[in-house]
Order: structure tokens, then C-alpha cells, then sequence
């Protein structure tokens, strides 16, 4: 058996938790021998030296991520800045192998500061110690290779939160609705996701997606829209009430309606998954918001302005499917939304070929990796 000390975000956050499972999964399905992990919540957790013994002497691997580690909180005081949050000198002091498995650049993009200064000096430090380095999108390969780490040493792999196994979930109203979409927002650090000022921003969003809905719903008068938060605490739903309000019994929460699945946990992200596999579109701002329903077979639409929403439309084929909100709050107004949901409706037979063929070339990437991974601690 081998045992794998696993770091992550393993804590309030489903995309996180979907992207573990899936992890989890596919590693085991490649892996030469059974496996065991030990989950380690990065964002909780400084790596003293009685940690890094316990590792040292119970575990066969520690591995970093996935998920969007490259990020600096300043509630974490990480010493490391980025969600590693070990001290360069003790980095050493780690015996067993390390491996950094599809992590990502996660700044938002109206945040000026970024990162840290040290983050890449440690990143690198962390490429030079580990056995294999992978990231999650060619985005995040282009700005390590910047930070000054070896871009030849960098294996670009699949998120593999799109990896997560589906188990049936019960949706309210379901199958009264023809058109069923899939809308999840990202309530937290509003500041950082809409150019200034950001309220005013955020409400002109809100605004043109709602008016997109009530157009396509003159034509698609069951339309039925699916407000999937990810964050616990209704940290997402922070703005459910201006989608009630202008969409009254159109939209649904499933943070109130399907509350059976929160506070978001492990044993429940197959359900969450699930949601996104009975969705006919779903637009999504957070990254999971995208990749867990690209694994499921689900057309999808990136929105807002964080840039790993357009890294990984890019890297499965659809870069085009991004409602952009970097220069235009309005993601080009209302109509212009409504015209590209319906495009992708009336596309969604090809769409879904096509990301099959893009989720299988996936899976083959992350086999591979996963044999070089495996064989290097042979």
C-alpha cells in the first residue's frame, strides 16, 4: 500500500472538495497498488517540524494539490506565500518524495497585488525538491516559467476535479422544465472580481444575466434556472435575493431547496456533480464552476473575470465560451448573453461530442502522468 500525505483545500469550498474526490479516483484507478491518504487542509496548516516527522514516518508520498494553490490569503499567514505554507528551510527536512500535482495561478485579476514577493523564489525552491511538477493549464505553466521556474520541468495535466463520480440527485422541479441552466456565482472578494466601482458592477451583471433569462424564457417558457453555490455559509448566495427578485419562481437555490447537500462535505460532492450533469448549459464563475460540469458532459459558459476561468476554456477547446467581464461589466448586455446561451443550446449535440473526445484526451494525460508520477517512486 502505498499512503499519500494529500494537500489541498480541503475544507469549505465544493470545487475543491469534487476536485479531491475525482483526484482521489483516478489516482486509485491507475495507481500499481492500493492507496491510502492522509488529507492535510492547506489552508489550515503550517508544516512544523513534529508534521513533516509524522510524514516522514507514516507516509510513502506528499503530494501538493491540486487545486488553485498559487494564491495568496492574507488570513493564512503563509511563510511561503502561496498555500504551502512550510518555511524555506525546512523543505529540506522532507524525506519522502514530493510531488506537485496540477496546481494553479489564482490571483484575481483586479487584485494589483497578485502574489507575494517570495512566491516564486519558494515555487521554485518546492520544483527543485519535488520528484514530478505538474500544473492544471498553460496559463499557470506561462506564469512560472515567468516567475523564473524551469518550464521544462513543468508537466501541464487536467484539473481533475472534472473527474468527480456523479450519484443521482433529486432536483426540485426538474422535470417540469424544458431548458434547465445551471448559473453558479462567486460571492467572495467582490472587489477583486469587478473593476471599481464594483458595486455598481456587479449589480449591471446581475442585471444583464437576469434580462438575458427573461428573453430566452419567451421562447423556452418552462425555463428553469439552477443557482448552484459552492461555498458554505451562503457565501455565494451573498446576492440570491437580486436574482429572486428579478426572476421571481424562474430561478431556484440550491443552497434553500436542496439544502440537504450543505454545508458543502466530501461524501456529498457527487451530488453537487449531479446537479451539473442535469443541466441542458451552465455558466459558471468560479473554475469547478466549469470543469466539474465539462466532466459531466454538460455545455458550458465561463463568466466574470478571473483568469483561470479563460485558462481552462483553452485548454478543452472553448475558449469562445467565456462571458468576459475584464473590460465590460455586462458581459456585452443582456441580449448578447441570451444569443450565446441560445447559440450553445441549439449547438449542444456537437458541443457535448466534442468535449467528450476533449474529456478523453484528458483522462490519457492524466494516465500518464500518473505512470510517471508512480514510476518515480519505484
Amino acid at each position: 500500500m502505498i499512503r499519500i500525505a494529500h494537500v489541498g483545500g480541503w475544507g469549505r469550498n465544493y470545487g475543491d472538495l469534487a476536485l479531491q474526490a475525482g483526484q482521489m479516483r483516478v489516482l486509485r484507478e491507475d495507481a500499481p497498488e492500493a492507496l491510502d491518504f492522509l488529507p492535510i487542509h492547506c489552508q489550515q496548516t503550517w508544516f512544523h517540524d513534529d508534521l513533516i516527522d509524522m510524514i516522514n514516518e507514516t507516509c510513502d508520498l506528499l503530494m501538493l494539490g491540486g487545486g488553485g494553490m498559487i494564491f495568496h490569503r492574507p488570513e493564512d499567514s503563509s511563510r511561503s506565500g502561496w498555500q504551502f505554507n512550510i518555511a524555506l528551510e525546512d523543505l529540506e527536512k522532507i524525506k519522502v518524495p514530493l510531488a506537485v500535482y496540477a496546481i494553479g495561478y489564482n490571483p484575481f485579476h483586479f487584485d494589483e497585488l497578485k502574489l507575494l514577493p517570495q512566491t516564486m523564489t519558494h515555487l521554485a525552491a518546492t520544483q527543485k525538491k519535488s520528484v514530478v511538477f505538474s500544473v492544471r493549464n498553460r496559463g499557470t505553466w506561462q506564469a512560472l516559467q515567468n516567475g523564473g521556474l524551469a518550464g521544462e520541468r513543468i508537466d501541464v495535466i487536467p484539473d481533475p476535479g472534472m473527474y468527480v463520480q456523479p450519484r443521482r440527485l433529486t432536483l426540485p422541479g426538474a422535470d417540469e422544465a424544458d431548458i434547465r441552466i445551471g448559473l453558479n456565482w462567486a460571492g467572495d472578494r467582490p472587489h477583486f472580481r469587478f473593476s471599481e466601482p464594483w458595486r455598481e458592477n456587479r449589480t449591471a451583471l446581475i442585471d444583464s444575466l437576469c434580462e438575458a433569462f427573461q428573453l430566452l424564457a419567451g421562447r423556452h417558457p418552462r425555463l428553469r434556472v439552477y443557482f448552484i453555490p459552492h461555498l458554505e455559509n451562503r457565501i455565494d448566495s451573498d446576492v440570491w435575493e437580486e436574482f429572486k427578485a428579478r426572476l421571481g419562481d424562474m430561478i431556484i437555490n440550491l443552497e434553500d431547496d436542496v439544502a440537504r447537500i450543505y454545508p458543502p462535505s466530501l461524501s456529498q460532492a457527487c451530488f453537487l456533480a449531479d446537479a451539473y450533469r442535469q443541466m441542458d448549459v451552465s455558466i459558471g464563475m468560479r473554475g469547478h464552476a466549469n470543469i466539474i460540469p465539462f466532466g459531466m458532459g454538460t455545455p458550458v459558459i465561463g463568466l466574470g473575470s478571473h483568469d483561470k476561468v479563460g485558462f481552462f476554456l483553452s485548454e478543452v477547446g472553448l475558449a469562445d465560451h467565456w462571458l468576459n467581464t475584464q473590460g465590460d461589466a455586462t458581459a456585452g448586455g443582456a441580449a448578447a448573453i441570451a444569443a450565446r446561451i441560445q447559440g450553445i443550446l441549439d449547438d449542444a449535440d456537437r458541443i457535448r461530442g466534442a468535449s467528450s473526445q476533449a474529456l478523453a484526451q484528458c483522462r490519457d494525460t492524466s494516465r500518464a502522468f500518473h505512470e510517471k508520477l508512480f514510476g518515480a517512486l519505484a
